[in-house]
């Protein structure tokens, strides 16, 4: 980046990759970015005035309006991947190797403020193998926009719902004990002051009431014997034709990508990374 004074005005020259914040007192900020293509402007409507100039508007990108049966086609998309991955991790996790290695398989449920604009906040849900709370090996996420919040609720649903089948069989989930930290660990015996081999954070979940009351929802029914299917089931009629964000597409993007590092015989057998290991059990 560099400042120059040009006929008397100044100007800013933005290099590959530099980018520029503008704020009033009080208010959010507006980003021009530099890339390859060309400048990027993005940020909060409210503080700009007008756009002039010419061809401009030809400029403005509004991102479409998806239809419920799409967005439900992507989620649906992203929750296979994700299970495919859960089951690829949880063998690791669970082999001689990795448990001597004190790895985990991590799922968690956060939430997020944007950098660039504080009205723009959101979920994600992560599925990573962890060594001491540092990432070794990135699974696949998802991030949701706050005004998004029936998708998040169906993705995240039916990702715990999974988790639970899968790690829990037929032992009680003492979510009412008031110890409970609002973590649930997989149901798998290891000997006295080792590591459990898998882990779900549901913590940041418990801000709302919504996401809440669906996991209280989920875990009684486990408790009780009852299927997630009617939950599921309701979370997913939910779901209505809207505007989707850069960041949901783009996690998705990632997470097609990092599966096919993941999972065994994606398309053909010269993509797995993972294979050794798990001929190693």
């Amino acid at each position: 980046m560099k400042l120059e004074k040009i006929n008397g005005e100044q100007f800013i020259i933005l290099e590959d990759n530099d980018k520029v914040c503008l704020k009033e007192m009080g208010k959010n900020s507006i980003t021009i970015a530099e890339d390859n293509a060309g400048i990027k402007i993005f940020g909060d409507s409210t503080l700009v005035n007008s756009i002039s100039g010419k061809g401009m508007l030809e400029k403005v990108y509004i991102p479409p309006v998806i239809s419920s049966e799409d967005i439900i086609s992507k989620c649906d998309e992203w929750l296979e991947m994700f299970k495919q991955v859960h089951d690829v991790f949880k063998k690791l996790v669970l082999s001689e190797k990795y448990r001597n290695q004190k790895i985990v398989m991590h799922l968690s449920f956060q939430s997020f403020v944007s950098f660039s604009d504080s009205k723009i906040k959101g979920n994600t849900i992560c599925l990573d193998l962890k060594q001491y709370a540092e990432i070794i090996q990135t699974g696949v996420k998802i991030t949701v926009d706050e005004i998004n919040s029936d998708i998040y609720a169906y993705l995240m649903a039916n990702a715990l719902a999974y988790y639970i089948s899968k790690n829990y069989n037929n032992t009680q989930i003492d979510y009412l004990d008031y110890n409970w930290d609002y973590t649930l660990y997989s149901d798998n015996k290891v000997p006295k002051g080792e590591t459990r081999p898998l882990v779900s954070s549901l913590s940041a979940l418990y801000d709302s009431t919504n996401y809440a009351n669906i996991i209280i929802g989920l875990l009684r029914n486990h408790n009780l014997g009852i299927p997630a299917d009617q939950i599921l089931f309701n979370l997913r009629n939910r779901i209505f034709s809207q505007q989707l964000s850069d960041s949901f597409s783009e996690s998705l993007d990632y997470s097609s990508r990092e599966y096919r590092f993941i999972v065994p015989d994606y398309n053909d057998k010269t993509s797995v990374v993972l294979k050794r290991d798990l001929s190693q059990e």
